[in-house]
């Protein structure tokens, strides 16, 4: 009996990319497969992506970042969203389904204060011409508040104009409580049995009362960690990054610029099942009811 083939599914996973003059570049991976393949990658979701640096390359090192992939970022932003559902529940309950934009996706800034260019996707004709890909639109998501006044969200610093930054906000509801600081009894079975000592009872209240890692902040000013240093020159011979977590797929490519060398790096996207690629979901709540959903 002859074997069932495989499905196939379209889908463009990545593409060389076209930078300016800044000596950085911001590659924003939903982004890049949106204006790829003509349909909605929506930005909340943990891409599996990957850098290439072509053989030939001699431009200057390349430092790879992406957003910290724990657990303050990803609750971070899951609370940004639930507020974002919860700010605009009241308009959206006075409006049909078609009168929301059909492809409102939830998007921040990128909070980075570094000079910079985003990256854009570049296809090539049959005789070798780039065409760089600039159309689509993806824009911040805002909220009012009710002064009446727009925020938007960023994964930087808050206070700045009118933005929130989504860890500085998480940071206010996540501060650790040391436990058992306040225990003053002796321990278990201290009238009979007479190898009970006091001195260990003290240990067993206070070694251990407080968490392995900074009990009263997420970090809030460092959401980056460096993935690879990639270049072909000595020093620096490492031409990959291999497939790594990229939150919101945004990938910092500090020290690439469309001056080192035209379309010498690729950006891609590991195969998968979310319209192609491998990019599970950030955010538990999808999509808005009538009533207010909690992300826990």
């Amino acid at each position: 009996m002859a074997k069932k083939n495989s499905r196939h599914y379209p889908v463009v996973r990545g593409s060389p990319i076209s930078s300016g003059g800044a000596a950085n570049t911001l590659v924003d991976m939903a982004r890049n497969l949106s204006v790829l393949n003509r349909r909605l990658y929506r930005y909340g979701r943990n891409y599996n992506v990957k850098v290439d640096v072509r053989h030939d390359y001699a431009g200057p090192a390349i430092e790879v970042f992406a957003l910290r992939d724990d657990w303050a970022v990803q609750k971070a932003f899951q609370m940004a969203y639930q507020q974002y559902l919860n700010n605009t529940l009241e308009e959206r309950e006075n409006m049909t389904s078609s009168q929301v934009a059909r492809w409102e996706d939830f998007r921040i800034r990128d909070g980075l204060t570094l000079a910079k260019n985003e990256a854009r996707p570049v296809m090539h004709s049959p005789s070798g011409g780039a065409t760089i890909l600039n159309a689509g639109e993806f824009a911040l998501s805002n909220v009012v508040d009710e002064a009446g006044n727009e925020h938007t969200f960023s994964w930087g610093a808050g206070a700045v104009g009118s933005r929130y930054g989504i860890l500085e906000e998480y940071d206010k509801t996540d501060n650790t409580q040391l436990s058992s600081s306040s225990l003053t009894a002796d321990g278990a079975y201290s009238g009979i049995e007479a190898t009970n000592d006091e001195t260990t009872s003290d240990n067993l209240k206070g070694d251990g009362n407080a968490p392995p890692y900074d009990a009263g902040g997420v970090n809030a000013p460092s959401p980056w960690v460096r993935v690879a240093v990639l270049g072909g020159t000595a020093g620096t011979q490492k031409l990959s990054s291999g497939f790594f977590t990229a939150p919101c797929g945004l990938v910092l490519l500090k020290g690439f610029s469309e001056s080192s060398e035209a379309y010498s790096v690729e950006v891609e996207a590991k195969s998968g099942d979310y319209k192609g690629v491998h990019a599970p979901s950030m955010i538990e709540v999808a999509t808005v009811n009538r009533k207010r959903k909690v992300v826990k």
